[in-house]
């Protein structure tokens, strides 16, 4: 085995708080809890893939809808400031305390309002201060977490290299998904950057 993969079977939890706003009230209405669940159960299912070479557990620690009138982050059209008040936002929500059950280690905002927008300005998700993500209502799959752990497009010249003949079109981290190769949905680069990333002491 490769010297990066050797401390790949410890098992890691993610503790998420789960964010969704009055947009995604609007589209989904009463369906929108279930839509939310079976969403994170599909990347739930993604992150314990073999092909990960990474024992990744996501957790939903809380789930909040914000309606009409809720307090949440300040709303706004540009993509950029939208994820920094989420992120600056759910610091608040937080609790350093690993044992609360209020704490958790990072947040996913869910929203319809501001297209084509997906990533985090950080990729410590061990400390308090941990990221926040947006991901639209229409969900790209579970490479929309690949910011939380420094994960890099399959197409990006450092995955090139690591990726070699395996490709970059049907896997998560494919710049556009079209469909997944259920034997391999991670790349040997995810799984390296994955690895290195949880091994140098985050999460």
């Amino acid at each position: 085995p490769l010297p990066w993969q050797r401390f790949a079977s410890v098992p890691r939890f993610v503790e998420l708080l789960v964010v969704a706003d009055e947009t995604m009230v609007r589209f989904h209405g009463e369906g929108l809890r279930p839509y939310l669940l079976t969403v994170l159960a599909t990347a739930a299912r993604a992150f314990g893939h073999g092909s990960l070479a990474n024992a990744v557990e996501l957790r939903v620690k809380r789930l909040l809808v914000l309606g009409e009138g809720a307090p949440g982050p300040p709303r706004t059209p540009n993509a950029a400031q939208m994820l920094r008040s989420f992120c600056q936002w759910q610091r608040g929500l937080n609790d350093p305390d690993e044992d609360s059950p209020q704490h958790f280690d990072t947040a996913i905002l869910f929203t319809r309002q501001v297209g084509g927008l997906g990533g985090s300005p950080g990729g410590d998700i061990g400390g308090w201060k941990g990221p926040g993500g947006v991901s639209m209502g229409r969900w790209k799959g579970p490479g929309g977490l690949w910011h939380v752990f420094n994960m890099l497009h399959d197409t990006s010249p450092p995955c090139r290299q690591l990726n070699g003949h395996h490709g970059a079109t049907r896997r998560v981290m494919a710049p556009v998904l079209a469909a997944l190769d259920p034997g391999e949905m991670w790349s040997p680069c995810s799984a390296r950057f994955i690895t290195d990333f949880l091994d140098n002491g985050h999460g």
